[in-house]
């Protein structure tokens, strides 16, 4: 698996710092032949100072900055061609290379997406006016998404290989990002451009005036948004705190159980990674494993603490702790994507589990992956009666509940990942006795 990601970042790597900069050099020489700056010094004058002026009015949006000069660079394919988007763009690479940290080789990249955007939209353009039919608001409207896409498609590829990302999900995050307010520039571009060519460059006073409204409502809204957003982030960081700090109690209670939840939380965030889970997902097991045995706090200590065997009827209250804990998850009115890993972490796949005896796919994804990270840990953790089974002892006893007790794909799944850790590293896991807060924050953030 490593050596295809490497592959592929080997892959990216030649597209980005070799393909993007031949492509930039390409369309910018056979551009130039265009300029003609004597004949066209008041295009290339206007769009100079319509770049500069974008460059340093950005339309904030959310946690992105989002500069009007795609909207520019597109209103100059529509009226004049590939020449002046390529003369804009490569104005405002250079000004952004320079307003920070100069880095050639990612100008030039950045200046090289830019330009494979732009001839691809001017070719695509030139196409379809050949056919002679197509409405201009159509054409427009086409254009504006297709310059959306393939610079979303090549921005995105470029940022990729320069923060280790799959290409995929850098592109998802950018289209979720800003996608309605890029394509609302690029539209009032293309109208823009259609008044201009009707009637002169007097429009562009009322279209730069839409453009200075439109980045400040959003600059205001945004900000609102902002606090309100981390008015709900400081609500949620108080609860997440009570509640971890309720169940780093339950492990205090008992010495031989320290670290208990927060090893279990461990062994399941890898195995919903290993399964492919997103990082939403994967959050919401760590923390379920965190929370699953916070219904011991109903439990009286002279059952949780004693050393000796229980009895039928101390081990049907022990077995409560499910339900007290789902019921105190449901009472607090929050986290209810975690109220599987409290309640069902104890069914098993063959339906003799408790508290509700479910079975197979019945049980949450959730419970299962957590039933297999509790149990490997109760098996190798030391306890009063009794010391720790060596690692692969407790391999094997999942090997015998596979199927039965713990699901068979997340149990192979489970097996693999601790069987490929080195072993000090396997051996501090094993010996975790808690977590500091701020790194417990850090993951449930």
């Amino acid at each position: 698996m490593r050596q295809k990601t490497d592959y592929a970042n080997w892959i990216k790597g030649i597209v980005v710092q070799v393909g993007f900069v031949i492509a930039a050099i390409y369309i910018f020489y056979t551009s130039s032949s265009e300029w003609a700056v004597r004949e066209h010094w008041g295009v290339l004058s206007t769009y100079t100072l319509l770049t500069i002026f974008s460059c340093f009015a950005p339309v904030r949006i959310s946690n992105t900055i989002l500069t009007v000069n795609n909207a520019v660079i597109f209103s100059g394919i529509l009226l004049y061609g590939v020449w002046v988007g390529v003369w804009a763009a490569v104005i405002e690479s250079l000004i952004i290379a320079f307003l920070v940290r100069f880095n050639p080789l990612k100008a030039i990249i950045n200046i090289g997406q830019l330009l494979m955007t732009i001839w691809t939209v001017a070719f695509l353009k030139d196409w379809i006016e050949g056919f002679g039919t197509v409405s201009p608001i159509i054409s427009d409207l086409i254009l504006a998404v297709v310059y959306w896409f393939v610079n979303l498609i090549l921005c995105g590829l470029g940022i990729s290989y320069f923060h280790q990302m799959t290409w995929a999900r850098t592109v998802k995050m950018m289209a979720k990002g800003f996608t309605s307010t890029y394509l609302l520039l690029l539209i009032l571009a293309g109208v823009g451009s259609r008044l201009v060519e009707s009637y002169g460059p007097l429009p562009l006073i009322p279209m730069m005036i839409a453009f200075i409204t439109i980045s400040y409502v959003f600059h205001h809204y945004y900000d609102n948004l902002q606090r309100l957003q981390q008015k709900v982030e400081e609500v949620k960081s108080f609860n997440h705190n009570f509640l971890t700090t309720m169940a780093a109690s339950i492990d205090a209670r008992d010495r031989y159980t320290s670290g208990h939840s927060q090893r279990v939380a461990y062994w399941g965030r890898e195995i919903a990674r290993d399964i492919g889970l997103s990082e939403r997902k994967v959050e919401d097991v760590y923390i379920g494993g965190i929370l699953h045995d916070i219904g011991k706090i109903g439990i009286e200590d002279e059952i949780l603490n004693k050393k000796g065997k229980l009895t039928p009827e101390e081990y049907d209250k022990i077995k409560q702790h499910t339900v007290i804990g789902y019921e105190i998850i449901l009472q607090a009115g929050m986290f209810n994507e975690l109220l599987p890993a409290i309640r069902s972490h104890h069914e098993r796949i063959d339906g003799r589990g408790y508290p509700d005896g479910l079975a197979g796919d019945e049980i949450p994804l959730m419970a299962r992956i957590l039933a297999i990270s509790d149990a490997f840990d109760a098996m190798v953790a030391d306890r009063p009666y009794r010391k720790g089974l060596p690692v692969e002892e407790a391999l094997q006893e999942i090997r015998r509940g596979s199927g039965t007790q713990f699901d068979p794909i997340l149990a192979e799944h489970f097996i693999r990942i601790v069987q490929r850790l080195p072993y000090e590293e396997l051996q501090s896991i094993i010996g975790i006795e808690s977590i500091p807060q701020k790194q417990l924050q850090e993951a449930i953030r």
